[in-house]
């Protein structure tokens, strides 16, 4: 098994055409994956998938007292403050969810990895496809509390044709996670520090993208507003967040920008991901 296996490894090239043909021909096992990754996450939990809606609403709550009752921060009045923070966590869930999760990809599957061959990309791609799933959930939640807005609060609807873009939202969120993870999943195997700090840099990054806020709130003049513009998520996320407010940024120019960055994120993961394959068994 040791010898075909280093067979397999030398015989392995960074080819992105063969890697997407592997992932096709094993797309039953990404199946496989992606039922052990639902299942995993809510084993010996009381409330099992209940967590999915029971985190997004707390930590809404906590967001609409604390940003919008205490520091005043003013929201879109398109839709509650409550709605605002709830769609906004729900993209960004699906994020950081999927990012903290891939980049741990060798670390947690060292000893899956070290006995059979298959693609190694056929984890990361199934916590995508369980982040959808579990995103999918949260989305419904947030047109509950949209409509129960409009219906008994009297806001008015402002679904705007730019809703059409969130399957082109997502797709981007996933390629920055995949990308991102990929090239943490890699350095952890040598540099296993780097788990400690995914967690914590998650949290600052949250911070340095307009979740808790309103990005129309930051004066366009002070370098807060221009560091938020090179975080490749804030076109993405205000984009999101204008398909149902009608308020804030949305920008071809910066999401054209945003999806190039992410791209070559993206591909420099790959290849990062492809090489350290062939000799991670020699490091985890």
């Amino acid at each position: 098994m040791t010898e075909q296996w280093h067979s397999v490894q030398k015989g392995t090239a960074f080819n992105l055409k063969k890697i997407i043909k592997d992932l096709i021909e094993y797309k039953d096992l990404i199946g496989l994956f992606f039922k052990r990754d639902i299942k995993s996450s809510y084993q010996q939990t009381v409330l099992g998938p209940l967590w999915l809606i029971i985190q997004p609403v707390f930590t809404s709550i906590v967001f609409t007292v604390v940003f919008g009752n205490i520091a005043k921060i003013q929201t879109p009045n398109a839709i509650s403050p409550f709605a605002f923070y709830l769609l906004g966590l729900s993209f960004w869930n699906y994020f950081a969810d999927c990012f903290n999760k891939i980049s741990g990809t060798f670390v947690t599957n060292a000893s899956v990895f070290g006995k059979v061959y298959f693609p190694r990309l056929a984890v990361p791609v199934s916590i995508l496809l369980s982040g959808i799933f579990k995103f999918s959930i949260q989305f419904v939640l947030f047109f509950a509390v949209y409509f129960y807005g409009i219906f008994f609060q009297g806001f008015n609807f402002h679904i705007n044709l730019t809703a059409l873009l969130i399957p082109i939202y997502l797709l981007l969120l996933s390629m920055f996670a995949l990308g991102l993870g990929l090239i943490v999943s890699s350095f952890t195997t040598k540099y296993r520090d780097l788990t400690m700090l995914v967690a914590f840099g998650v949290q600052l990054l949250m911070y340095a993208t307009p979740i808790a806020y309103p990005f129309f709130t930051i004066a366009n003049t002070s370098i807060f507003y221009k560091i938020l513009l090179c975080n490749p998520l804030t076109g993405i996320i205000e984009a999101c967040k204008y398909a149902f407010t009608s308020t804030g940024l949305f920008s071809l120019k910066l999401l054209l920008i945003d999806a190039s960055v992410i791209i070559i994120v993206l591909i420099l993961g790959i290849y990062i991901f492809s090489k350290v394959e062939k000799r991670f068994m020699d490091t985890v």
